[in-house]
């Protein structure tokens, strides 16, 4: 039997040599690897280093690790992915969480106080990850997430539950048609954003839902439906939060002052990239 040391360099080189990773990146997906197949922590794969693995452990390390160079996307292949300082289930039916999307929930709880009671909406909730992440950071507060896909309910309902989050409440919906006149303070969405042939699409993307990526021939179309809707559902003075491609943001702006929003507002992800665009409904 293998050491963990042992596995460990050799996950990790196998997966530098086969996809082309930088040492970094392929030591990091090896180390993701053995903390869920081995249950352990980064600290206790440095301590029990010298522990020998258990052959069924390293057969399921094995085949994870032929399955990503595969190609396979390794939040698909370990059921799960962090997000927000936060573990979330994921599977092939919902888009992958990434780091970019924690613009999103940084500049809403900017603008949602801990003392506020407030009615939250996820709009095309997917994983759950926003609706989710925003209930625990603010308690107090009502969420409601919605998404038309069941398979997305499904995986969001499995996330509240591991999370065990009182403050939530999820339904299947396209788009608003089924919150009849409910209002929300505040209305969040990463909602599809791609164009039907944009390169993207062929740059990794392959194994995530089309339908959570694309939007249309422009790539606007679910925003521009979710801006010109919204006013239905929002309070006077409420917000709404959007993430969008690095080059829609003046598009958004755009259409934020169309349709009467105010104190418009960008915010830029972890590259520097103008990630989320977000502005106040006014009925004046």
């Amino acid at each position: 039997m293998a050491t963990i040391r042992d596995t460990l360099k050799n996950t990790q080189n196998k997966l530098y040599l086969s996809i082309g990773y930088s040492s970094d990146e392929a030591k990091l997906e090896a180390r993701f690897i053995l903390e869920h197949v081995l249950k352990i922590t980064q600290k206790e794969i440095i301590q029990k280093s010298d522990e020998d693995i258990h052959t069924d452990n390293q057969t399921q390390i094995e085949n994870i690790t032929e399955k990503r160079i595969a190609g396979t996307p390794l939040p698909y292949l370990l059921g799960e992915w962090s997000f927000y300082g936060r573990t979330f289930k994921v599977n092939p039916h919902v888009l992958i969480p990434r780091a970019d999307t924690e613009t999103l929930i940084e500049t809403a709880l900017s603008k949602i106080n801990a003392r506020d009671h407030f009615d939250i909406l996820d709009l095309g909730c997917g994983t759950g990850i926003i609706g989710i992440t925003i209930a625990l950071e603010r308690p107090l507060s009502k969420v409601t997430l919605i998404d038309q896909s069941e398979n997305a309910i499904q995986n969001t309902k499995e996330n509240q539950s591991l999370h065990q989050v009182t403050n939530t409440t999820i339904q299947k919906s396209d788009w608003y048609r089924s919150l009849d006149q409910t209002r929300f303070d505040v209305v969040l969405s990463n909602p599809p954003y791609l164009e039907d042939n944009d390169p993207h699409l062929s740059q990794g993307l392959e194994d995530e839902p089309l339908d959570a990526l694309v939007s249309g021939p422009t790539g606007i179309e679910a925003i521009q439906y979710i801006i010109e809707n919204a006013k239905n559902y929002i309070k006077p003075s409420g917000w709404l939060f959007i993430e969008h491609g690095y080059n829609q943001a003046k598009i958004l702006k755009d259409l934020f002052e169309k349709n009467g929003y105010q104190h418009i507002e960008n915010a830029k992800d972890i590259h520097g990239v103008h990630r989320v665009t977000f502005a106040q409904y006014s009925i004046v």
